[in-house]
């Protein structure tokens, strides 16, 4: 089971899951995140609370990251999982990934020779 939280301001629109971030909890999530109306706000996703998570859900917090939402994360459990996820190797000390830019290419795995 999951549920998710969604805490709004005027600078942030946070997403609280907590519980299995699997199964048919990751389209619930996914649900959660494209319905919000953080429409501006930067979109934090506070990974926390999460008890489990499965290969879908490891997918949408890639998805997530490439959209732009900054992952906050506290463990060395989920840590581990986002910065795999994001091959991301600054976590900084508060558990935020800091979103670096990506070109297409880099997303797609090509690369450009100069």
């Amino acid at each position: 089971m999951l549920q998710v939280t969604v805490h709004e301001d005027g600078t942030f629109c946070r997403l609280e899951p907590a519980g299995r971030l699997a199964g048919p909890w990751v389209l619930e999530t996914e649900y959660a995140w494209r319905s919000a109306l953080c429409s501006g706000r930067q979109i934090e996703l506070d990974m926390r609370q999460p008890t489990d998570i499965d290969d879908a859900g490891r997918e949408l917090l890639l998805v997530m990251h490439l959209a732009g939402v900054r992952l906050i994360v506290e463990g060395l459990w989920m840590k581990g999982i986002v910065e795999e996820i994001t091959e991301d190797r600054s976590i900084d000390d508060m558990g935020v990934s800091r979103n670096k830019s990506v070109s297409r290419d880099q997303r797609s795995g090509s690369r450009r020779s100069n």
